[in-house]
């Protein structure tokens, strides 16, 4: 590309930090200052207390329970759970 011609020039690179924060991936609530315990992580997917109910019905009308990598603890609030999960994923 001509570099006279380099229309991304005049962009400004934002970093947003997300480290520290839990969204759900399916409907993207924020669940970081939120003590709700519940929800799961599907494969890599982040599934909130809201969502599991519903999204387990899709999961079982396909039988991809064996997708489930791990359940919330019933004493572990969502955002423990998943920061959990992180770090032992080294995120």
């Amino acid at each position: 590309m001509n570099e006279n011609n380099d229309w991304t020039k005049d962009f400004k690179v934002i970093a947003i930090g997300n480290a520290d924060r839990v969204i759900c991936d399916q409907c993207g609530k924020d669940w970081t200052d939120s003590k709700t315990s519940g929800g799961f992580l599907f494969v890599s997917n982040a599934i909130c207390p809201d969502c599991a109910e519903n999204y387990m019905k899709g999961i079982k009308e396909y039988n991809e329970e064996h997708f489930i990598r791990s359940k919330c603890p019933g004493n572990v609030s969502f955002y423990s759970y998943i920061m959990t999960m992180r770090k032992d994923d080294g995120i």
